[in-house]
């Protein structure tokens, strides 16, 4: 090589290096203005719950979402970085209404009941990447599917703050995975290391492990000073997935705490949700996150058929009074979501039976009882998990 050619591939090098600089500028992570809405609790709520929200988003121009690498809309064509984040702005509004709306005790039809929690975001964070690879957690089709590397991701955005000094409760995590069985997968785009899944829920917690709807494995977050749960949420799909994920920890949760204090989980899961001896569901009861109380069928939100429940006057030894119920119940409820136009809302009718739902758990101000006892505001187990535990509280009164 000689001198010249050698200035020239120099010069080739330091502009490349610059290009480089500008653009890894460009798509940086980004701290976001946190919408008034989202930093504000619900007015009354009894416990605060400070939130971080993180959205992984990677691209290749600073433009569009990189669908290589978070395949979820490779079979929808390309989608802009401005219209992912606007429909995630959209669905993080309603998953705080939902989760706020939905611990109001029977507030369907007492407008006035307090809301037990009230969700204030403290910090959102976009990063302009995929998730670094983490530990192995599944394997489909002969093919490792990879957890994203929290504890990495943390020590990068300096978690440990957010949770031992600012208190931080929950971190909602938006993510686009791959798999090979994903609609979206394309075998000649797709490489086995962007596999990436996550728990819909999982709990860091110094007092109890990991109580959540996981593997339960405690060492795939760092644990901190005080417990805090991450929630994955696939921005593919919509806020009912997302509070569907909160379902299932309430249940995760509940029932944990059921067994503390019984030694078993039957007043969770026969007396409130509704199983008989041999543990298979029933209908007539409350329901969980997958059925509603008119079916034994999973996911069927929507169904039609009418059964006599005492949802709406719950009683666990079930001699509250019965009402028909059907997917109208939840349905037609007039809840004053934070969107103008209810038809925008996608899966709303879903996303109702969720705030329904939870709405019926005993909560603030309740006089529910049990024989001797009343049931407490089990609100408090999402809201304060280590005070709640550490005093032994149930789900009913001592």
């Amino acid at each position: 090589m000689n001198k010249r050619q050698a200035l020239l591939g120099f010069i080739l090098i330091v502009m490349i290096t610059q290009r480089w600089s500008l653009f890894a500028q460009e798509v940086s992570p980004v701290f976001e203005p946190i919408h008034p809405y989202l930093a504000t609790p619900a007015p009354g709520h009894i416990y605060e719950i400070p939130v971080v929200i993180m959205r992984f988003l990677p691209t290749a121009d600073g433009k569009n979402l990189d669908v290589s690498m978070a395949a979820d809309y490779g079979s929808l064509g390309e989608i802009s970085l401005e219209a992912l984040k606007e429909r995630i702005d959209a669905f993080d509004k309603r998953i705080k209404f939902m989760l706020e709306e939905g611990s109001r005790f029977r507030g369907y039809k007492t407008p006035s009941a307090a809301p037990s929690i009230g969700y204030r975001v403290v910090a959102y964070i976009t990063v302009y990447e995929q998730t670094p690879r983490g530990p192995v957690i599944g394997e489909v089709n002969g093919f490792p599917i990879y957890a994203p590397d929290f504890y990495q991701i943390f020590e990068r955005f300096d978690m440990a703050h957010y949770v031992n000094v600012l208190g931080v409760k929950e971190i909602w995590v938006w993510m686009g995975g791959v798999a090979p069985d994903f609609p979206s997968y394309d075998p000649r785009l797709h490489k086995p290391e962007n596999f990436r899944n996550w728990w819909e829920s999982n709990m860091s917690s110094p007092l109890t492990g990991d109580i959540s709807n996981s593997n339960r494995d405690n060492t795939d977050l760092p644990v901190y000073n005080s417990t805090y749960t991450v929630y994955g949420q696939n921005f593919r799909r919509t806020q009912a997935e997302a509070v569907h994920n909160h379902g299932h920890q309430l249940e995760a949760i509940l029932s944990h705490v059921n067994h503390l204090q019984h030694g078993n989980t039957d007043l969770f899961w026969k007396k409130f949700v509704g199983q008989d001896e041999n543990e298979d569901f029933i209908t007539g009861r409350v329901g969980w996150t997958h059925m509603p109380p008119n079916t034994t069928k999973h996911y069927d939100t929507q169904n039609p058929a009418h059964v006599e429940s005492d949802i709406e006057d719950w009683t666990p030894d079930n001699n509250g009074s019965k009402k028909m119920v059907n997917v109208d119940t939840w349905g037609n409820l007039t809840y004053q979501w934070p969107d103008a136009n209810l038809t925008e809302i996608p899966q709303r009718v879903e996303s109702q039976w969720y705030i329904y739902w939870m709405q019926n758990m005993p909560g603030h101000g309740n006089r529910i009882r049990y024989g001797e006892k009343t049931m407490t505001n089990w609100w408090v187990f999402t809201g304060d998990w280590d005070t709640a535990i550490s005093s032994k509280l149930g789900l009913t009164s001592k």
